[in-house]
């Protein structure tokens, strides 16, 4: 999702990273979950399977800037009372906002998901 959303850019990683979603438009996953057309959930589509070292380096990168996303977001000055709860949320709280979006959002299960096979670990 942090790919796909402009999040984490891969356009200068190592590894063959760089090649890997190359159907990456975050501009078009940033719009409001109205303007959705279809409305029936399908499975997710199934990306590229990726190296043991490309997943490590992929996942290293998720978890570290999710740690940043929620660092910024714990320091941010907040006017709104409805929003500061920002200033509160966790990493397993952001984790599982990223994967209800990512299930909810019949846009966002079209996306390509990256799998490694023959691992235990995810």
């Amino acid at each position: 999702m942090l790919v796909h959303l402009g999040i984490i850019d891969l356009s200068s990683a190592t590894l063959g990273l760089d090649k890997v979603f190359p159907d990456v438009n975050a501009d078009a996953l940033l719009r409001p979950v109205s303007s959705v057309e279809e409305t029936t959930k399908s499975d997710p589509k199934a990306g590229p399977a990726l190296t043991s070292e490309q997943s490590y380096a992929l996942r290293a990168a998720a978890i570290y800037t999710c740690e940043v996303v929620v660092s910024i977001a714990q320091g941010l000055a907040i006017a709104d009372q409805n929003l500061l709860w920002v200033n509160s949320i966790t990493l397993p709280e952001l984790d599982a906002w990223l994967w209800a979006g990512a299930k909810d959002r019949v846009d966002y299960r079209r996306l390509s998901r990256f799998s490694l096979t023959n691992t235990e670990f995810f």
